[in-house]
């Protein structure tokens, strides 16, 4: 292409900045219609053309099915393109690079110098027309040829681009693009990276293990009902794109615990969605009881506008709320409402039938805290705090500065809790009972909430309302993201909201939490700050969550220790272990995945 003709085009890109899509017209001869498309979406989104690429946060996961998939083939085509100045580039399905080969240092400096490097965003929605990003919105194979770049910075680059398909789901996962200086492009770089594209959708298809063909199996034998269908297991989730948008990480980590703790004593059940609206119908499937699978056929319509999904999950903000007859599975949205709403229902109810109230609980659940925020709700006054031993008459001479600090907080309307509350006297128990009966007016807001550890089954509300329970975390399973989100934002204030890796939230599910919110607060605190920032993996965790679930008998145990070992051996190559352990590649996978080997195992 001749300077001239670069400079015709940079002209018609100006031209289509400054007269808008509508009077923009370009000649055919100037630049191919696929351009032509990638330049008139790229100006619809506001793409600026002058914008530097930015880093996406978070890790890049090594372990990802388009990388992983696509390692070798690139390590392959990068021997064979040596001295080439032709340059590999992957990307993720959002367009961000993952990987990247280049075998000369000219090709490099090129590259570094427009952060053609792993972590940033290369989507055409950041960039414009480029090879990594356009390729994934036309779902084609692009050929971007210097000034064709949307943006000026790419103009000494040519890109051909190809999108990365799955070919078992036939979604696209990625795109992988050659990149070269402009004076070294040719024509070649075309076919050449429409091979590279089929042979990672090759390695696709031969990694993909028996459980992803019955999973897609089963979703082509359900998919012709007359209701959108969804079918899962605990790896994948295969449905339409309306129902797709709808879930994430965090929705289909709780709905599979869901799904894994019903008795299952029938063939299907009816399950209340809150996140999605909706009403499905639930079975399972499978012949292992390990690795079943799940389908969902949606017998009511979504209900579930467009724009109030959230920006952490893409659940919708405004659930529906189960109807009788349905078991209901946990919303997981960030306005969904706080888990322990019960617990503050039912502490108004006590306080509306006596001046003092009981909150018991199981070790860690949280008491003061609930106990807290309830007091500091009615009263607008943080409450004042006293522990049990400082009310005893045989306490110390300042037993009377603390009666006397009770008596003026509930005259401030302020609360007051007491801590250790199975430690007070009959008699200390009755004082305060008559000082709360002497100080507190009908309008006043104010309480006295004796907390207490819960020892054996906790009280029947009926015969004593005046006591209240705080559930333990395992009572509220399905509510843990929630939980999460809320303990981590007072943690880290400052810090955006939580991300777990797939295997690091079913973990977090699974795990019985015996210490409850105190033992949630250790475990995150004990995630590395960076990788609060990112992604959090299930190594980030205690080593001895990152096994929570049914136990392996004998045979499971020696199996997994045997693949650890071989894994080792190879120095965690899973091909070489494979061949060690005497099994195929995708058997491995597939055993990895049910017995729980992480890399970091």
């Amino acid at each position: 292409m001749t300077p001239r003709s670069e400079d015709d085009i940079r002209r018609a890109r100006d031209q289509l900045l400054s007269q808008g899509l509508q009077r923009f017209s370009v000649p055919p001869s100037l630049i191919p219609e696929e351009i032509e498309q990638s330049w008139r979406r790229s100006a619809s989104v506001c793409v600026d053309p002058t914008a530097e690429p930015r880093m996406l946060g978070g890790e890049i996961d090594p372990d990802s099915t388009v990388l992983r998939a696509a390692s070798r083939v690139l390590d392959q085509w990068k021997d064979s393109l040596s001295d080439s100045r032709l340059a590999l580039l992957l990307s993720d399905q959002d367009g961000r690079i993952v990987s990247r080969r280049v075998d000369t240092h000219q090709v490099e400096r090129h590259l570094d110098r427009v952060n053609a490097v792993e972590g940033f965003d290369y989507s055409e929605g950041s960039l414009g027309t480029n090879g990594l990003g356009t390729p994934i919105e036309a779902r084609d194979v692009v050929f971007v040829r210097g000034s064709e770049h949307f943006n000026e910075a790419l103009d000494q680059l040519a890109c051909a681009g190809a999108p990365v398909r799955h070919p078992i789901t036939g979604r696209i996962v990625g795109s992988i693009a050659l990149a070269s200086p402009v004076s070294y492009a040719h024509d070649l770089m075309t076919a050449m990276v429409r091979q590279v594209g089929n042979q990672i959708a090759q390695e696709l298809a031969s990694q993909a293990d028996s459980r992803d063909m019955e999973l897609a199996r089963i979703y082509r034998m359900y998919r012709s009902a007359k209701n959108p269908v969804l079918v899962m297991n605990d790896q994948t989730v295969m449905t339409d794109l309306p129902t797709l948008s709808h879930l994430d990480t965090e929705s289909h980590a709780v709905l599979w615990h869901q799904l894994m703790r019903h008795g299952w004593q029938q063939e299907s059940f009816h399950l209340e969605l809150p996140i999605l609206g909706t009403v499905v119908t639930a079975r399972r499937l499978g012949t292992s009881p390990q690795e079943p699978v799940f389908v969902l056929e949606f017998t009511e319509p979504l209900i579930v506008p467009g724009d109030t999904l959230s920006n952490s999950g893409n659940e919708p903000s405004d659930a529906r709320k189960p109807s009788s007859g349905t078991e209901s599975a946990p919303a997981v949205s960030q306005s969904d409402p706080d888990p322990y709403e019960r617990v503050l229902r039912d502490l108004d109810s006590a306080a509306e039938n006596s001046l003092t109230v009981g909150l018991i609980g199981g070790p860690g659940v949280g008491k003061r805290h609930q106990a807290t925020a309830w007091l500091t709700q009615r009263t607008t006054h943080q409450p004042l705090v006293i522990h049990a031993g400082r009310l005893a008459p045989h306490a110390k001479p300042e037993t009377r500065e603390v009666w006397a600090a009770a008596k003026h907080a509930l005259n401030s309307r302020r609360g007051i809790i007491v801590t250790n509350a199975a430690k007070l006297e009959v008699t200390t128990r009755r004082k305060l009972e008559q000082l709360a009966t002497a100080t507190l007016r009908l309008d006043n807001p104010a309480r006295i909430v004796f907390i207490e550890q819960l020892e054996h089954d906790p009280p029947d509300a009926e015969q004593n309302p005046t006591v209240v329970t705080v559930p333990s975390l395992a009572e509220l399973p399905g509510s843990l993201p929630v939980i999460i989100r809320q303990v981590s934002t007072k943690l880290f204030p400052a810090e955006s909201p939580l991300r777990f890796a797939p295997a690091a939230l079913q973990s977090l599910l699974t795990w019985p939490w015996p210490g409850n919110i105190t033992e949630l607060v250790e475990v995150l605190n004990s995630i590395p700050p960076a990788a609060r920032a990112g992604l959090i993996q299930l190594h980030h965790l205690p080593a001895e969550m990152r096994l929570a679930g049914p136990r392996l008998n004998r045979y499971e145990q020696f199996e997994r220790e045997t693949i650890i070992a071989a894994l080792r051996d190879a120095e965690w190559n899973k091909s070489r272990a494979a061949e060690i352990s005497g099994i195929g590649r995708t058997t491995l996978y597939r055993k990895m995945r049910s017995l729980k080997i992480t890399d970091e195992a």
